[in-house]
């Protein structure tokens, strides 16, 4: 009886863990792949170099003098343009959602936006703007501002009508109403955009760093390519997939504790 407790048990907590297990087996079973494919020569070391070896080339990028400053620009940039897109896109939702008027004003713009492959605009920024941190934030702007505008457009739209009515019935003003009503409804709505806007905010620094930059982590991956380092460069790749995981999970728990915050 108590190895059968004992069994149930080991059972019910692999149960409990098995988004977790799943997600460890699919890294387990990628980085095997990437190992195999590399001792048994499967493509050309030269070009995909073993993962011992990629891990030898990010701790040499991670322990480099250089790499804190690297690091601080790539974040100066990833900020200040996130924060723009949350700023400007979420006010804009706010207005688009609740007037009629500002949505169809906004519509061409937000459908041209959308429209757009906002990596072919990275050498008309640099051409303007050069290769400073301007054109890195504009494109994080370009990029996630649609997102944030529509998801929170998106949220006002679905606030229930009767609370309105009822807010309305008090004599509430629009403003109060806003305030009062509509902004919480909104925040789940708010929270999914800005979770999708992580990733896309860290791709878009990325690769507006590999088209004209003096430093940053997509810096280093061009210089890598550059000098046929190509240890380092995947290892450059492997930290902003790293990077870029470890913020959109930081924005889904912050997304997560709004939503028990509102309910």
């Amino acid at each position: 009886m108590a190895m059968r407790r004992f069994l149930r048990g080991i059972v019910h907590e692999l149960r409990s863990r098995r988004s977790l297990l799943l997600a460890c087996l699919s890294v387990v079973l990628i980085v095997g792949t990437w190992q195999a494919s590399a001792s048994y020569r499967w493509v050309d070391p030269i070009f995909l170099p073993g993962p011992l070896e990629v891990l030898g080339a990010l701790k040499g990028i991670v322990t480099d003098p250089g790499f804190a400053s690297d690091l601080s620009v790539s974040a100066n940039e990833f900020f200040w343009g996130l924060g723009l897109s949350v700023l400007v896109g979420g006010t804009l939702g706010i207005l688009s959602g609740w007037y009629g008027a500002v949505d169809e004003f906004l519509r061409p713009v937000v459908t041209a936006l959308n429209s757009i492959p906002h990596l072919a605009l990275i050498p008309l920024l640099v051409l303007l703007f050069g290769i400073g941190v301007l054109p890195k934030v504009l494109l994080v702007l370009l990029s996630c501002i649609v997102v944030m505008l529509m998801n929170t457009a998106a949220g006002v739209r679905s606030v229930d009508t009767q609370l309105l009515r009822m807010a309305k019935s008090f004599g509430a003003s629009d403003r109060q109403i806003v305030c009062a009503v509509v902004l919480p409804s909104v925040v789940p709505f708010f929270m999914t955009g800005l979770r999708i806007c992580v990733g896309k905010a860290v791709v878009a620094v990325a690769m507006s760093e590999l088209f004209g930059s003096t430093a940053g982590i997509g810096n280093i991956l061009i210089k890598a390519q550059s000098a046929m380092d190509m240890s380092r460069m995947y290892a450059a790749v492997v930290l902003l997939t790293v990077i870029g995981i470890a913020l959109t999970q930081l924005a889904a728990a912050l997304e997560a504790a709004m939503q028990q915050w509102k309910a």
